[in-house]
């Protein structure tokens, strides 16, 4: 005789998704594991249902939305709807955003025209102001944390790349500063030499940061970890375009990062050929 306990789990999960609505809180007493084991089929399928959030920067706006994909597959059109501004900006009208980054629950803001930074959590409403250490003008910021969680709000810090020419060495000088939430200050970073340059914006996958950077005719991954303060390089999952190849043979390689399902990496890869077009789309492990 097969015992219930002996039950393979997804054949459990079968069993327990025909179980009526009423007669779920009396789990949470009689078996707490059935009652886990309802709890995240009710989460996963109120997501399906419900579709993802995202943040949209409109017009130096940023808005909350919400893409439903649920019945592409039957040829039915996807639906877009706005939730409105984020509430920590909605009394900040004279604020005019000019680039968001998303860092699990929080978003940096950078403004048109200033140099101020804005730190919002949309869902308490809180607002953090940061004033930059320095004011050159061609820049890029991160927003991560340190440590595997992000427990609370002092463990995020923000990094500042700057890369402008200097007047004095005649040449282009690249400068890193990581500002920490905990002691409310700035300090410079020490990177070591280096040659390659960030050619499209990052994202935030656990706490550390991803671009897509090249070194010559090479395209790479470059990550930052924000626990150990370090730059690290990454191959990508394609053999790049050199500039070169891409002139003589009207070549146009694009590659942008994303982040899907439970805070994983992806690469979607453009390659355009004047007689061919063709798209792919990788993930990380």
């Amino acid at each position: 005789m097969v015992m219930i306990t002996d039950l393979p789990i997804d054949q459990e999960k079968k069993i327990l998704a025909r179980v009526p609505k009423e007669s779920r809180p009396q789990w949470q007493t009689t078996c707490k594991r059935w009652y886990a084991v309802r709890q995240d089929l009710l989460s996963k399928k109120h997501l399906a249902r419900t579709g993802r959030e995202f943040i949209l920067l409109l017009n130096t706006n940023v808005f909350s939305t919400t893409i439903n994909l649920q019945g592409v597959h039957n040829n039915v059109d996807p639906v877009m709807e706005f939730g409105g501004k984020l509430g920590s900006l909605q009394d900040s009208n004279d604020l005019q955003i000019h680039d968001i980054f998303y860092c699990k629950g929080l978003v940096l803001c950078t403004m048109v025209g200033k140099q101020m930074l804005v730190v919002c959590n949309p869902s308490n409403r809180e607002t953090r102001y940061v004033e930059p250490r320095t004011r050159h003008g061609c820049f890029e910021y991160a927003l991560g944390y340190k440590g595997s969680k992000s427990s609370c709000v002092n463990s995020y810090k923000i990094l500042r790349y700057c890369r402008y020419f200097d007047k004095q060495l005649m040449r282009t000088v690249s400068e890193f500063e990581l500002y920490d939430f905990m002691s409310d200050s700035w300090r410079v970073l020490d990177v070591d030499e280096h040659d390659w340059e960030i050619s499209a914006r990052g994202v935030s996958v656990k706490g550390n940061t991803y671009w897509v950077a090249k070194k010559k005719d090479d395209q790479f991954i470059l990550s930052f970890d924000f626990t150990r303060e370090r730059f690290g390089l990454l191959p990508l999952p394609y053999e790049s375009v050199g500039t070169e190849d891409s002139i003589n043979y009207k070549y146009d390689d694009t590659a942008v990062l994303s982040v899907v399902r439970d805070e994983q990496l992806s690469v979607l890869h453009q390659y355009l050929h004047v007689y061919s077009s063709e798209m792919k789309i990788w993930f990380r492990g």
